[in-house]
């Protein structure tokens, strides 16, 4: 008896025993999953690009908006990488020196790799890829928007119009991309028609600081708002887009650009034109060109539709700017300005919300509480030193107006041979990407722009 009950006992013991390890296993386990095993192995495969020859396992872990998932979302749920919250590293420690990013193809890539054993959080969220970069949608503050046009704002379009589009919007978003070996900033991917009358989208970019000050039109007598015979469209499409010549293309004090001989070096940003990077420029576009005739009462809807419509500033002029409409002699590059609906669409509304600065009247922007909430968090309002830029929009009830952006955030007509800030624009081809590399878009770190072949 007393051996029986020892045994039994004894078996208690083991059984506490069991269970006592058990639950330690368990807690390891737990640990283990939340620090290394919830990591998926990746090795040796083509999503590394690192600085040793092997750096041995990356392991990978997935989130889908802050939700743990065991594999990456599927290439068709709309998701992209957020890089500003995505990291890598070793024992837990963020390593900066590493950057890693998804390809449109989901195909991984990270740099800088040096160490084996090395892991990667990839928080995936709501986005676009453009141009091959992987873009997160804002719903608040600085960044990427969805615009979804109404029914009743493709109406003037054909039934092929693609109503979505993206643009950058807020204060300061990071949108800043390195071009012509200058900084310029991108608009979004809107909408376009090409000379086959596709509708397509494409990427829209402008200078990031102004040409000088020009005459939206001085030639004649007379001073007209048709776009295709402006000066400022042959200036912007002549020597500004291949400055060869050595001409200078600042504006003297009537808005006219200097037609003489400059000391042309090929670096001076004021002076050298667009010829490096003519092969990045879309010149198949179909600018539209239509004016609005209700200034005070136009909202960034209104101008929106007008734009796209076929009123004009005479019955003569076109609403389209083409290669076969440009007058003779002027050579169409597509090298254009922003419409005033691109500077609505790009306010984040601040506390207002962007809803209700689209309602309101662009020319009342400049109403004190407008000026604060639509204007001030609008990276496209013309800064302090700049602070009149024309518009492509003419005044469609006078040939002698087109449109421009205020000091005070406002949208109004002015005389086309007032002398105001140029600002270029144009559409980038779709073989041209933007870079993989690291940087951020941020002015300190523009985007990297690469022709695709």
């Amino acid at each position: 008896m007393k051996l029986e009950k020892f045994q039994e006992k004894d078996k208690k013991k083991i059984g506490i025993f069991v269970f006592t390890v058990a639950c330690i296993l368990l807690v390891s386990g737990v640990v283990l999953y939340r620090t290394f095993a919830i990591f998926e192995v990746k090795t040796n495969q083509n999503v590394i690009n690192g600085s040793v020859q092997d750096p041995g396992n990356i392991y990978f872990a997935f989130y889908k908006d802050n939700s743990i998932q065991k594999n990456m979302p599927s290439i068709d749920e709309g998701y992209v990488l957020d890089e500003n919250a995505s990291f890598c590293g070793v024992n837990g420690s963020h390593d900066d020196s590493i950057t890693v990013s998804v390809t449109e193809d989901y195909t991984i890539l990270v740099h800088g790799v040096t160490t084996s054993r090395t892991k990667c959080t990839l928080y995936f969220v709501k986005g676009k890829f453009i141009q091959s970069k992987g873009i997160p949608i804002a719903k608040e503050g600085d960044g990427l928007y969805e615009v979804l046009h109404s029914a009743e704002e493709t109406l003037s379009m054909d039934d092929r119009w693609q109503e979505t589009e993206y643009r950058y919007a807020g204060a300061n978003p990071n949108n800043y991309v390195l071009f012509n070996n200058e900084l310029w900033r991108i608009i979004g991917l809107v909408n376009v028609k090409t000379s086959s009358s596709s509708i397509e989208k494409r990427l829209k970019i402008i200078r990031n600081e102004s040409l000088g000050n020009f005459s939206w039109d001085y030639n004649g007598s007379l001073y007209y708002n048709n776009w295709t015979e402006s000066s400022l469209m042959q200036m912007l499409n002549g020597i500004y887009f291949d400055n060869s010549n050595g001409n200078c293309w600042k504006g003297d004090n009537t808005g006219n650009p200097k037609n003489e001989t400059c000391n042309f070096n090929g670096t001076d940003e004021n002076t050298r034109g667009l010829k490096e990077v003519q092969n990045m420029i879309d010149q198949d576009i179909i600018w539209n060109i239509a004016g609005n005739e209700t200034e005070n009462n136009a909202t960034v809807f209104d101008f929106y539709i007008d734009e796209r419509g076929i009123k004009t500033g005479n019955e003569l002029y076109p609403s389209e700017w083409t290669k076969e409409n440009t007058i003779k002699d002027a050579t169409f590059h597509s090298i254009g300005l922003i419409y005033p609906s691109d500077y609505g669409w790009a306010t984040n509304g601040g506390s207002l919300g962007r809803r209700a600065c689209f309602e309101k009247e662009l020319h009342n922007w400049d109403d004190d509480y407008y000026q604060i909430q639509c204007g001030q968090n609008n990276w496209l309002k013309p800064i302090s030193s700049n602070p009149w830029a024309w518009t492509i929009t003419s005044y469609s009830l006078n040939p002698y107006y087109a449109y421009l952006l205020d000091a005070n955030g406002s949208v109004h007509r002015s005389h086309s041979q007032d002398t105001r800030n140029v600002f270029p624009s144009l559409y980038l081809k779709t073989n041209v990407k933007i870079l993989n590399d690291g940087q951020d878009g941020s002015e300190e770190k523009p985007y990297h722009l690469i022709t695709i072949s």
